[in-house]
């Protein structure tokens, strides 16, 4: 299933570079071969197993025969393996857009997404002023408006 994940990484890398096009164009025919229960047409998931085993042979010949052998496996692997991450990173997304953190309601642990765009999660039941709460303090203090308020007191306007 190397064409699933081909398409993916190929169809980005198309934006950017019109080298890449054609891969795009082959994966995509592929995966919608594959997905009408066809076999691949244009021999995609043959070039990629052997640019990538030739590849592998130059570095290291065990590892490369090994992939070369167990190709259709790895590349089942690594297609769910993509699937998972995108599912829980599209609820990690979720959680944050509904509840402000990654991990759901109620959770006061650390979310990548607040410590990337700065925002400082709100626990539920608490009205008192984050402006100078970090996430770790959040995090110490477990969500508790008593504790926040000492660790963090408000600044005075």
């Amino acid at each position: 299933m190397i064409c699933f994940i081909a398409l993916f990484v190929f169809a980005i890398l198309a934006l950017f570079s019109a080298r890449y096009r054609p891969f795009a164009k082959e994966a995509f025919d592929c995966v919608f071969r594959r997905i009408t229960l066809r076999p691949c047409t244009t021999g995609f998931d043959k070039k990629m197993k052997m640019r990538i085993s030739t590849k592998l042979l130059e570095k290291h010949e065990g590892l490369g025969k090994f992939v070369n052998k167990h190709f259709e496996a790895i590349s089942w692997a690594m297609t769910i393996l993509m699937i998972v991450s995108f599912i829980y990173g599209a609820i990690g997304v979720y959680n944050w857009l509904a509840f402000g953190n990654c991990n759901g309601p109620n959770s006061t642990g650390p979310c990548v997404l607040n410590d990337l765009t700065g925002k400082t999660p709100q626990p539920a039941g608490c009205s008192c002023d984050l402006s100078n709460c970090t996430q770790q303090d959040i995090g110490y203090c477990k969500g508790d408006c008593n504790c926040l308020a000492v660790v963090c007191p408000a600044t005075p306007k």
